[in-house]
């Protein structure tokens, strides 16, 4: 049946969400986040890649769902595109970790990396080559790939966090 949880795991899912919140609000309201020459970091992708690496493929899943559903109510990206993608990222984080990598930095670095530029080339394809038209691929190449890079480079920062919070609040099992 249902079971309580333990005082450390509830406040570690209530940590993560106001994280959730927190990054999604700086990352959706502009001018909060410094940019480099116009392209900006998107802390939720490193966030979501985090939770589903420390806390497994379920809570990556559902972390991810709600911080794509935060992002898409100030996206210009069809509906629902940014909690699908956030969602799949995040479980698949967790399901690499749990049968392929390990949980080090490395690892991180490689799935942000990836998940990012594909983000980036996705949203492109979407808000700007499909609907306008525009065969130029000068936003792709002037802001939405570096803004990738920084993403990736900035996101061991969000994972150090995430990682601290996951091993300082682990529930400690008592012999009955």
């Amino acid at each position: 049946m249902f079971r309580f949880e333990g005082l450390p795991v509830v406040i570690k899912r209530i940590l993560f969400f106001a994280a959730i919140l927190v990054v999604s609000l700086l990352q959706n309201t502009q001018g909060l986040l410094p940019t480099v020459f116009g392209a900006r970091f998107f802390p939720l992708i490193p966030l979501v890649i985090a939770i589903g690496m420390c806390e497994g493929e379920l809570s990556g899943l559902f972390y991810g769902m709600i911080a794509g559903c935060f992002w898409d109510v100030c996206s210009t990206a069809p509906d629902g595109f940014n909690g699908l993608y956030l969602a799949f990222t995040g479980c698949v984080a967790g399901l690499l970790v749990h049968f392929f990598m390990r949980n080090k930095l490395l690892a991180q670095y490689c799935i942000c990396g990836v998940v990012t530029g594909l983000h980036s080339i996705l949203y492109w394809l979407f808000t700007i080559y499909i609907p306008i038209g525009d065969t130029r691929f000068s936003a792709l190449l002037g802001f939405y790939l570096p803004g990738a890079v920084i993403t990736t480079a900035l996101s061991f920062i969000i994972y150090k966090a995430v990682k601290f919070v996951s091993v300082s609040l682990v529930e400690k099992e008592t012999a009955l």
